[in-house]
This record gives C-alpha cells, sequence and structure tokens, in this order.
C-alpha cells in the first residue's frame, strides 16, 4: 500500500518544519455534506431589499456551496402558508445549488392539541409530563398518542412537499431530552410513566412515513454522559437510516458551549465512542447543530469550529456537520442579517443597524474550507502527521479525481512544508484563513509552504494536473460579494495590571453586605499578582440577596478607553472550583445603558474574557462595576483592546434615548408572542422592570422606535 507525502522542509527562521502524510488508498466514511440551519429570523432575511437578499443568498449559497440545509417543521397548526419565507429561501437555495443541496429538517415540538399543556412552549409546562405527548389509550405502539404524532408527521411532509420542501433527511423531535421554555417535546428512550418514548415515537412515524424520507435520529442535546448512547442503544436500528446528535455537552465537567468551541479536543473521546459502535457501517452520523452560544463572534471560533470538523470526520466518523445558524439575527454565527433602519437585533439595545444588510463572521470561512472543496460522495481519506499542532483531514472525491486537503495549525508558530505534492495528482487550489487576518484569501503554489500561527489551509490536487505547469493557485468561487476585510493596526490600553500593581483601593464595595477587594500574592498557575474580589454569592433575582456590586474606579485615559476602544479582555478566574459568570458594566460619568452578562471566570485556569464596549457612551464611564451569584472571583488585568492610534475605534451605530412614554408599546417572550400591550409608560417600572401582570422571567418591549430586553421579577 503506498503512501504519498507532503514532504519537510528546512526549518525557517520562525516557523517549524513538519511534514503530513496522506494515503489515498486507504478510504473511510462516505461524506453526506456540510452546511448550516435556517431555523428562526427567517423573516428578517425575507425583510431585506430584493438586492441585499440575492446578495445574501449568493453568499450564503453559492459562496459555501453547502450540501445540508437544516430547516424546522413549522406545520403545527397545519397551514403551510405561515411557512412561506421557509419555502422562499429553500427556492432561493435550491435555484442556486440544485440536487447538490439536500435538506435536513427536525421538528422543535409537537402540535400543541397533542400535549397535555395545549401549548408548544416548555415555559407552558407546570411539569415534564406536561411537555410530552398526551396519554392516548388504545394507541398501537404504547400509552401516548404516537398515532396521531406519526399523522401528524405524514401530514407535514405531504404538505411541504406540496410546497416545494421535500426534506431529504427527518429527524422526529430536535433535542428529545432539553427541557427548555421555547418549542419543545420531552422524550424518554423509551416510555414512562411520566414521558413519552422516543423509541415508541419512532416506530410509528417509520410506518407513517417509509419512503418518503430517511429518518435519522435520536438528536440530543449533548454526546456527553453517554446521552446519545442511552437513546440509541433502546431504538430499532432497522428504521433508522443514519445517526445525529448534538454537541453543547462533552461530558468531560467543562461543558459550557463557548469553552468547548475552544477546546475540540473535549469532542474527541465521546465521538470516537459513538464512532467506534454506530460508525462501523454504512449509515450515516451527522451533527446537526453546535454554535458557541455567544451574543459577540470571536476570531477563535473560525479555527474553532475547523478542528471540531476535523475531529469529527476522523475519529468521530462524522458524515455530515450543520453548523448553527447559516444566517442569524444576532451579531454571530456564520452571517449576521439586519433587516433595516431601527432593528434591535436581540433586544438589548447592543446591535441596532441602521442599514439593511449582511455581515460575514469568522466560522463562515471555517465551514468554507470543507463545504465548497468537498462535495457529497466523497470519501476521507487517510492522513496523519507527528506535530501537535497541526490537524490535518482528507477527502477524495466521489470519482477519485480530485484530493482536497485542510491543514489546521492551531499553534502560535508558523509551520514550513515542502512544495506539497502527492504522485498522480497536481496541485491546483490553494485557499487559507488566518485569525485576526485575512480570510479564505486565494494563495500561490509558492506560498502554499508556509501555514501561518493559527490559520486554515486548503489544498486541492487534480488527477493527471502537471504541477510544474502552475503558476498560481486560483479560486474559482462566484462569491462575488465576498471583500477581504481591511486590517487597521490597533494599540491596547492596560486599564488595570495586578501583576505590575499591588493597590487595590480604587475598589468600592457599593453594598455593605460585600467584604473589601484585598491583594493576592499566592501563586495561582503562574499569576502571583491579583485583586481578590468578593462577590454576591447568591442569586441576585432574589429580594434577600440582590444585585451587590464591586465597583473599580478608573482612570481618565481609562474612560477615553472605555469610549473609543472596542472590546474589554478581562484576566480572571472564581475563586471556587467551578465555572462564576459575572455581570460586567460601566458607571459614573458614561452611559453604559446595561450589563455584559454572564462573562465566563472559569474554575480551573484563568480565562481571558471579552467585554464589548459597545454599549459604552461617548464620553467615557470613569468606573466598572461587576456582579455575580459566585462568591468571588480574582482579576489580574483589564485591558482595552481595538483601540486605534489615534484614540478611536469603529462602533456600531447608536440611538439615543428620549422620552417615549406615551408611545404605544408591545411586549413580547423570547419565542416572539405577544403578551401585552399598552402605553410604554403604563409597562415600566422606574427600576425599568416590567409593571404588567404576567409570569416572571425575559421579555423584549418594542415601540416604533427601537426594542429593549426587560424583566418580570
Amino acid at each position: 500500500m503506498k503512501k504519498y507525502l507532503i514532504s519537510t522542509a528546512l526549518l525557517a527562521a520562525s516557523a517549524f518544519a513538519a511534514s503530513v502524510t496522506v494515503n489515498p488508498s486507504t478510504t473511510a466514511q462516505k461524506v453526506t455534506g456540510f452546511g448550516g440551519a435556517s431555523v428562526y429570523y427567517q423573516s428578517w432575511i425575507k425583510n431585506l431589499p430584493a438586492a441585499d437578499q440575492e446578495a445574501l443568498f449568493d453568499t450564503a449559497f453559492t459562496g459555501l456551496n453547502i450540501s445540508l440545509l437544516r430547516v424546522g417543521n413549522w406545520y403545527q397548526d397545519e397551514d403551510i402558508s405561515k411557512v412561506q419565507d421557509d419555502i422562499d429561501i429553500v427556492k432561493a437555495a435550491k435555484k442556486r445549488l440544485g440536487d447538490h443541496m439536500k435538506i435536513q429538517m427536525s421538528s422543535w415540538s409537537a402540535p400543541a392539541k397533542l400535549k397535555p399543556s395545549n401549548s408548544l412552549n416548555g415555559q407552558d409546562g407546570h411539569s415534564k409530563s406536561d411537555k410530552t405527548l398526551k396519554k392516548a389509550n388504545g394507541d398501537a405502539y404504547g400509552a401516548y398518542a404516537y398515532t396521531d404524532f406519526a399523522n401528524w408527521w405524514k401530514k407535514s411532509l405531504e404538505a411541504y412537499k406540496a410546497a416545494g420542501i421535500s426534506p431529504d433527511y427527518v429527524s422526529i423531535q430536535n433535542e428529545p431530552d432539553m427541557e427548555a421554555t421555547y418549542e419543545e417535546t420531552l422524550f424518554e428512550p423509551t416510555e414512562t410513566n411520566e414521558i413519552a418514548g422516543y423509541k415508541e415515537a419512532l416506530n410509528a412515524v417509520y410506518d407513517a412515513v417509509k419512503g418518503q424520507t430517511k429518518l435519522i435520529g435520536p438528536e440530543p442535546l449533548g454526546i456527553g454522559y453517554s446521552n446519545f448512547e442511552k437513546y440509541a442503544k433502546e431504538l430499532d436500528a432497522n428504521k433508522l437510516d443514519g445517526y445525529s446528535y448534538h454537541l453543547y455537552h462533552a461530558g468531560d465537567g467543562n461543558d459550557n458551549s463557548g469553552n468547548n468551541y475552544l477546546n475540540p479536543e473535549n469532542f474527541r473521546k465521546p465521538m470516537k465512542a459513538i464512532a467506534d459502535v454506530y460508525g462501523k457501517g454504512d449509515k450515516p452520523i451527522i451533527m446537526t447543530e453546535f454554535c458557541p452560544m455567544l451574543d459577540e463572534p470571536r476570531e477563535k471560533d473560525m479555527l474553532g469550529l475547523a478542528q471540531i470538523m476535523q475531529i469529527g470526520f476522523t475519529d468521530g466518523r462524522l458524515s455530515g456537520y450543520i453548523a448553527w445558524q447559516l444566517f442569524w439575527g444576532y451579531h454571530s454565527q456564520m452571517i449576521g442579517v439586519c433587516p433595516g433602519a431601527g432593528w434591535d437585533l436581540d433586544g438589548s439595545g447592543k446591535y441596532v443597524c441602521d442599514e439593511a444588510g449582511f455581515k460575514i463572521f469568522p466560522e463562515y470561512h471555517a465551514m468554507r474550507h470543507f463545504s465548497k472543496f468537498v462535495n457529497p460522495s466523497a470519501r476521507v481519506i487517510a492522513s496523519s502527521t507527528a506535530e501537535a499542532n497541526l490537524k490535518t483531514v482528507a477527502f477524495l472525491s466521489a470519482n477519485g479525481d480530485s484530493i482536497s486537503t485542510i491543514l489546521i495549525n492551531t499553534g502560535s508558530t508558523a509551520i514550513q512544508l515542502d512544495n506539497p505534492g502527492i504522485t498522480g495528482y497536481g496541485l491546483i487550489t490553494a485557499v487559507q484563513s488566518k485569525e485576526n487576518g485575512l480570510k479564505s484569501k486565494n494563495i500561490s503554489v509558492a506560498a502554499c509552504t508556509v501555514l501561518p500561527a493559527r490559520s486554515i489551509t486548503t489544498l486541492v490536487y487534480k488527477k493527471g494536473a502537471a504541477a510544474s505547469t502552475i503558476a498560481t493557485c486560483k479560486d474559482e468561487t462566484s462569491d462575488s460579494s465576498y471583500v477581504e476585510p481591511i486590517i487597521v493596526p490597533t494599540d491596547d490600553v492596560v486599564i488595570v495590571d495586578y501583576t505590575t500593581t499591588t493597590d487595590v483601593s480604587t475598589w468600592q464595595a457599593m453594598d455593605d453586605k460585600l467584604s473589601a477587594v484585598t491583594y493576592g500574592t499566592t501563586a495561582i498557575d503562574g499569576i502571583a499578582g491579583y485583586a481578590s474580589v468578593p462577590l454576591a454569592g447568591c442569586d441576585q433575582s432574589e429580594e434577600s440577596c440582590g444585585y451587590q456590586n464591586q465597583l473599580l474606579n478608573i482612570s481618565a485615559e481609562g474612560a477615553k478607553a472605555l469610549a473609543s476602544c472596542a472590546s474589554l479582555v478581562i484576566t480572571m478566574r472564581s475563586q471556587g472550583t467551578s465555572d462564576a459568570y459575572v455581570n460586567v458594566g460601566g458607571a459614573a460619568g458614561g452611559s453604559w445603558v446595561d450589563y455584559e452578562y454572564g462573562k465566563l471566570a472559569a474554575g480551573s485556569k484563568w480565562s481571558e474574557t471579552k467585554v464589548s464596549l459597545k454599549k459604552e457612551g461617548e464620553n467615557g464611564s470613569t468606573a466598572l462595576t461587576f456582579n455575580s451569584e459566585s462568591a468571588g472571583i480574582y482579576i489580574a488585568k483589564i485591558v482595552a483592546t481595538g483601540c486605534t492610534g489615534t484614540g478611536s475605534a469603529i462602533k456600531m451605530p447608536r440611538h439615543y434615548a428620549f422620552d417615549d412614554s406615551k408611545m404605544q408599546a408591545m411586549i413580547f417572550d423570547l419565542n416572539g408572542n405577544l403578551v401585552w400591550k399598552g402605553l410604554k409608560g403604563d409597562a415600566l417600572n422606574s427600576n425599568g422592570t416590567l409593571k404588567p401582570s404576567i409570569r416572571q422571567g425575559a421579555y423584549i418591549l418594542k415601540t416604533k422606535n427601537n426594542a429593549i430586553r426587560v424583566i418580570k421579577k
């Protein structure tokens, strides 16, 4: 068995040398596809001006060349007209990609009439038994309304097909193990006295729709704690055409999605455990949803996604990967959408935008390295390297005429390769994406020999092509809307650094329940200078606890940085062994309108947590506030980043407040349901909480001019 070598170069002065072995004769699983989801916010896409819609669809579909699109089954009230936006989006995708793109459909909830709560949303159920299927006497499949559920699925598929959407893969329930406030239906692996069984529901749906589509499942929330196996082992494998799961937990004790995105190795062991049992046959394993669950995009998420996919398609034997989301109303995911002037993208006031359009984020480029250059029915082939920071995965096209090799340099130093070659194949395309640098950049053959630090490089080889005659590597993308970003040199401004100063006198406890901040010198993971910041240690939404704030007074230079820079980076750590989540805000002199909620202070290591400064006004706060349900945190350093040399930075457009208390207002829950209507002045208490008699929780209050996130206590 002959192996082909991407060979070693002499060690460059600023780079490591490494080699990669690619073996086209050792093949593994067949590729089903790559893509993203179009679930929620479809109306925002359809609200774009026609030209922007077309540009968005070109970027999302043609630009990525996706082969899997995930959609929801929203036929709960059996009115297909209510999914017209979905129909239009799928039509636009098929126009560009044809049968190359397959559709995967999942249901978030059974029809309300089939649930004891009579509601699609989990928040309307008082117990788990309210959030599952209704019990039914004499049902052929068990104690619950499985037959009605299966008949609804059959009607759904018929209605969607008539409207132009024919799902190729169907999952009968998104995250059957997830007790959510939004649309959900709970299923245990097999039925219990309290909850319907996934096994019984699958049997019923299989009998109702067999031959119409392919069924995949069980699609649990994550693969930690043997969660996937608990469901899969109970199922009749003959009634599944493939397996699916999500990755929101890996079961290693560090289950925060944002953490795992930056620590992909958390997934290797559980992915391999599933592959060793369920990935040996011809049935595909498709990862159908995962994202960092963060409002702000991070440059590091590009390599995070690429490495998760590399692990998935090697040790995890994945056949398909569907990221969440392809497009989204928030300021993250692969493509962010702004429908037009005055739209508040999440109700918080952070992402108000003035102009309709869309923006590409780092994860888009990670997905493109796979989806653009690897087509369905390609096979994973053997690839390996001895360099720990270099991650590789390679694919052989279905007819064997091309090889796509994806090389991910996760380290902080460049890696040097020889002009890469595979016997019998010539290099025809080379594309590279660099963290904090240019994305999806076409590079020459000569440049293919260097893999920059924190970068992804895709090399495409064609059988019989003569590498010696190739002058440049040309990317034939038809993604005309993509423009390389302009990188503007920026400076950092140190707000405080306790590794160089012992002064903690600028801290002030804003509640007499809190102890004073002290200076710590006992070394923790190599850091021997930090502020020890006591916090509430109790649920601050409870009246007995309340919001207990520690306030850090900062210099005039620091205030200027808050007003002009893009972000704060806080090096902090929990004082306990569990992760702490801290709310960070501005105070005194500025106009920072709200906290940045839930910023991570890890329990196992120092973490650099990014806090957006888009909420800060032009004057700049002269203090920062911190509060948390945690008992305390350590802070080593606070640095303002993204500060241009002129002292100004690009910031999102901002709307200024005015007296709109007499304007008509509406209150929506986080699923978009209208729960109250009236004057804005009648909706809000003086402290910004809600007056109307509605259940406790978070809501969106909208007027003609803006929308804000509000809380009912």
